[in-house]
């Protein structure tokens, strides 16, 4: 087999080095590691041939715009990087953007984006992080873990979202884009085969039915056996059984308008939540009621003990069946100077599961049933054409109504105890927003936004973890006005400056016991950075520093109305303390030739506690807020060797670096802490000519590192141990 020159150009989406449009996704480093790295990357760059990288056109703004000129921390994350990655849901995504850690909580997802969290899952509980699949709000967190599914990209926005996205979007934004219909008829079907009993398929059809519409149908499934070990288990523990199916339909009026109509329906199934043992990672007493750790240390007993599930399980009835279906509607025409912007959505999340833990150091399940049906309305308009001032303007309605019927059930020492809930929620949001560009000359712009929100929430419970109740009924109502001042300014005319100062807030809330409330949270964000193209358009370098100041975090956890009893238990939420979060990042890709490229990133982020006190006697003032690493990076390098047939064999091998971070229990006061770790992946594919089919065999987590990603009472979610498995597809 012959290798033809490595400076031909050509690529094929599926064996070739990570497609530059995913270039710009951020990272968090110190200014002399920032200087160090970047000088690194351009080693040898007199010697490297031109391979210069595409600009991707983002939305992270409302507007089209390249990321290279969108002055905000953004990660972008193409759809082959996913495929690379593994990617079937969100969770993922912790590896592939820096100051991202998302995690599983008993089938519902919890992401933090540099430190900012919100570990309340349940019907009364709001995320942090807008999440939106083509500009559509996705609110419960069981509905935000569907699987992925013939995506262009995610947009990843970190930092306070407070004015264009606005509703509960301290954290940040994640954006989930959709391949839409196109003009040519094809296919593609993807097969991936590992170990654990891991099989997933995908298949792609798009359809020009004539010049007015085209059709774009796309199906997944996932199946994964579990990870854990069953121990003296006979029932089913936590696995995968996923699917998901999306039909888009785009009809083109006249080249300004059209309507985007879509019907999604997705799946998150298998066996229900299952945990391990704290003392699978740490040594220490339990606590009086057995759900927690007295000052825990941490004991690396090897994967094979970590991955042991508990002692014993009771319901073998286990299972997770959460349905999330919906349906878009997009219509977008231009009107004189303006473009119009039109989104409607329906989302119903159904939920039935059954999950096995422990509980007072026994054995417990819960049952958790319902139903919630949200409908989002947003208006936008926004200039069109290039002038000296850019604008976009909104309203934004959301409606939500939710019903829970769950109940918690543990063996103490005597009769099986019953905790049962049954709330009704209605959750309800308006805004106005808004955000001006002016363009000052040729190299600098000013930019100014503002958001009104008002929302309200209220719900009744007559049982709250009693069945003779009394429960409660509360309504809570929050009104904020948020904004962003920004610049930019063109220092050359591939390399950007920016800085900003922008809020965020996220409306508060009450709790399912009592139904007492808590306030709302705000962040204050100052941010400045650096984006740029530099050697030719070789490198590609982002760096950016923030400080928030956070006011009235919302922390979350389980407590009970006496030790060693289940009666009145329930997931409290207070405005515990204030925090100051800080942090230095860059991120970038280096095409050395044509054939090798280096992609790279690097994050520092110091968040700590201010006067805080969660019991008495426990003081964790100036201490490290809870999953915020103090430090993460990533390195990958990736060949391809052209050969001489037309075909190419593509090879990547990259690793990341985690700093500590804790998980708490702060109403028990309790801290466990995962030590710094390292996960490394590596890949080898084979791409036929024209690109045709291709397969790849892969590793990842070569180092077998497990570790702990979520809290629950009396044990961990875990991350995946080491992975490895043969994927294989066809495009036509």
């Amino acid at each position: 087999m012959l290798i033809r020159s490595k400076h031909k150009k050509t690529r094929n989406p599926e064996t070739s080095v990570p497609h530059p449009t995913v270039a710009n996704r951020m990272a968090l480093v110190r200014p002399r590691q920032a200087l160090i790295l970047a000088g690194w990357c351009a080693a040898g760059a007199a010697a490297a041939q031109e391979a210069p990288m595409i600009e991707v056109v983002v939305t992270a703004q409302k507007i089209a715009q390249p990321a290279s000129k969108t002055p905000l921390s953004l990660s972008v994350i193409g759809s082959e990087e996913l495929r690379q990655a593994g990617a079937t849901n969100a969770v993922a995504l912790t590896e592939l953007a820096p100051n991202v850690q998302i995690s599983t909580d008993s089938g519902k997802l919890q992401v933090a984006i540099r430190g900012v969290v919100s570990l309340d899952t349940g019907e009364k509980g709001d995320s942090s992080t807008a999440f939106n699949v083509d500009g559509a709000y996705v609110g419960r967190t069981e509905a935000q873990l569907g699987a992925f599914l013939d995506l262009e990209r995610i947009e990843v926005l970190r930092g306070p979202q407070g004015t264009l996205y606005g509703r509960n979007a301290t954290a940040g934004a994640i954006n989930l884009i959709t391949n839409k219909p196109g003009p040519r008829l094809e296919g593609r079907v993807d097969t991936d085969i590992g170990d654990y009993g891991a099989r997933r398929a995908e298949a792609m059809l798009n359809v020009p039915v004539n010049g007015a519409l085209a059709l774009r149908a796309a199906a997944t499934a996932v199946r994964r056996d579990t990870y854990l070990r069953p121990g003296p288990n006979t029932v089913g523990l936590e696995n995968q059984d996923d699917n998901a199916a999306r039909l888009h339909a785009l009809f083109t009026f006249s080249p300004a308008t059209s309507w985007l109509l879509t019907a999604e329906r997705s799946k998150s199934g298998g066996n229900g939540g299952s945990t391990v043992p704290l003392t699978n990672f740490f040594s220490g007493a339990p606590i009086a009621g057995g759900n927690n750790l007295a000052d825990p240390v941490y004991v690396d007993r090897g994967a094979r003990a970590q991955l042991t599930a508990a002692s014993r399980f009771i319901n073998s009835d286990t299972h997770k069946r959460d349905v999330a279906s919906s349906l878009r509607s997009e219509f977008k025409t231009t009107l004189g100077a303006v473009d119009l912007t039109y989104q409607l959505a329906r989302l119903r999340a159904e939920v039935d599961q059954i999950n096995n833990g422990t509980y007072f150091g026994f054995p417990l399940y819960s049952v958790v049933r319902g139903e919630s049906t949200q409908l989002t309305h947003e208006l936008r308009l926004n200039s069109a054409g290039k002038s000296a001032l850019s604008w976009v303007a909104g309203l934004y309605h959301f409606d939500e109504e939710i019903f829970r019927a769950s109940t918690y059930n543990t063996q103490t020492p005597g009769p099986l105890i019953t905790v049962p809930f049954r709330p009704e929620v209605h959750s309800g949001s308006k805004a106005a927003f808004g955000q001006a560009t002016w363009r000052l000359g040729d190299k600098l712009r000013v930019t100014a936004g503002a958001r009104a929100t008002r929302d309200e929430k209220s719900g009744h419970d007559p049982l709250s973890g009693s069945a003779t109740g009394p429960g409660y009924s509360a309504r809570v109502e929050s009104a904020k006005s948020n904004f962003r001042l920004a610049a930019d300014y063109d220092m050359l005319p591939a390399v950007m400056l920016y800085g900003s100062v922008s809020t965020g807030y996220k409306a508060g809330g009450f709790n399912d016991t009592s139904g007492s409330g808590y306030k709302p949270e705000n962040i204050v964000s100052i941010e400045g950075g650096v984006k740029g193209r530099f050697l030719g358009n070789k490198l590609r370098l982002s760096a950016a520093a923030f400080h928030y100041d956070y006011k009235d975090m919302q922390l979350t956890s389980v407590v009970c109305a006496g030790a060693g009893t289940a009666a009145n238990c329930g997931a409290l939420t207070t405005n515990a303390s204030s925090a100051n979060i800080k942090g230095v990042e860059v991120e970038g890709s280096y095409a050395a030739t044509p054939d090798d490229r280096v992609t790279f990133s690097a994050a520092t982020a110091d968040g700590k506690f201010n006067a805080y006190q969660p019991v008495a006697g426990r003081d964790w003032s100036g201490q490290q807020i809870d999953r915020a690493p103090a430090y993460n990076a990533s390195l990958g390098y990736a060949h391809t060797f052209a050969l001489e047939s037309g075909a190419s064999v593509a090879a990547r091998v990259g690793t990341r670096l985690n700093g500590a971070y804790f998980l708490s229990d702060s109403a028990a006061a309790v801290r466990y802490r995962q030590p710094s770790y390292r996960k490394s992946d590596a890949s080898l594919g084979y791409t036929a000519p024209s690109q045709r089919y291709f397969v790849q065999a892969y590793v990842r987590n070569i180092e077998n590192t497990v570790t702990i990603e979520s809290l629950l009472p009396g044990g961990f979610g875990l991350g995946a141990p080491r992975t490895f498995g043969l994927r294989a597809g066809a495009q036509f």
